[in-house]
Order: structure tokens, then sequence, then C-alpha cells
């Protein structure tokens, strides 16, 4: 009977498993070329849904707002000569791919409304939103360990994977990479 019980569970646990099939990755790799090649598959499922943030207005945002969205969800600050450097790009790709796409490019800076607000004007980022995660509690839930650090997130809010360090996000295979997931997600 417990054998049983524990072929139940687990057959339970892999049929719930919502994650992207080592098939589904042999698919998705061949898409993981130049910068991209560093690119980390989430280990586990993991849905953000119901986390939060602010905006510039410091009213919360939950990231359930986006469903039905592909986010590259970017933690930055402006004190981070990497996160500075790939901000254009980040700006770019928005622009780029407007349609159920977003970037959303959310600072680490404490108490960095200002700050954020300047560094967009004086760097001309005109298509992206500012948003804020305060006291980094977005990233202690989400176990960041350095910035830049940027999540794919599929439309239904589950984690695709991570990237870390800076790139330039607008670069052609990395609008392929986002393309496929805007089309067969």
């Amino acid at each position: 009977m417990r054998n049983i019980i524990i072929l139940i569970f687990f057959s339970f646990v892999l049929i719930s498993f919502k994650s992207y099939t080592p098939s589904k990755n042999d698919e998705i790799k061949e898409y993981l070329v130049g910068n991209l090649k560093d690119f980390e598959f989430a280990k586990e499922e993991q849905n953000i849904s119901k986390y939060n943030f602010i905006n510039n207005l410091e009213q919360k945002i939950i990231f359930s707002q986006f469903k039905g969205n592909v986010l590259l969800v970017n933690f930055w600050a402006t004190w981070c000569p990497p996160c500075i450097k790939e901000m254009p790009s980040l700006d770019r790709l928005q622009l780029k791919l407007n349609k159920n796409f977003k970037v959303l490019a959310i600072s680490e800076d404490r108490n960095g409304i200002k700050k954020v607000k300047d560094f967009f004007a004086e760097n001309n980022i005109n298509n992206l939103e500012q948003y804020f995660d305060v006291k980094g509690k977005l990233a202690k839930e989400l176990e960041l360990i350095g910035m830049p650090t940027t999540l794919v997130v599929d439309k239904k809010g589950y984690v695709i994977g991570r990237y870390q360090g800076d790139m330039e996000w607008d670069d052609t295979e990395v609008i392929k990479f986002i393309n496929y997931f805007i089309e067969n997600d």
C-alpha cells in the first residue's frame, strides 16, 4: 500500500509539474547562440504572478497585470555600470517588440524614484516605464545574486530562465529567442 501511495504521489508531481521539458529545451536551445549561450533555464517551476513592485507613482504593480505577455524582467540600478551599459538596448528592444511583450526594468536603487527619473531623462530612455523594488524585497523572493539579472517569463507568469550580466538586448538573436515565446507560448 505504501508503494502505491508513493507511486501515485510521484505520478501527480510529474503530471502537474509545468516546466520546459528536455525536448522543449532542445527546441529552444537552437536560439541560444551568441550572448544567449549563458542563458540558464529555470530548474524548477516558478510562477511570479503574485509578486509585486511599485511604479514611479508609488502604485503597487503585480506581475499578473501583465498576463498574456512575454516578459523580460530586468533588475538593475543606477550605480551599476553593466546595468547602465545595457539600459539603452532594453529601451530599443521594447520599441522593436511591442505586441504581447513587455520589458520591465525594475530598479534596485534605494529611495531611487528621482534618481531613476533623472537617469531615464539623461539617457533618453523613452520606451520603458519606471519600476522599483522597494527595499530589495522582490530580489530576495526571487533569490537574485547580482545585477544586472534578467528573467524571461512566459505569458502565464512562469519563469523560463535567467541571464546574469549585461547584454545587447535588441540583438537579432535575442529578438528571435523572444519571438519564439511570443509565437509559441
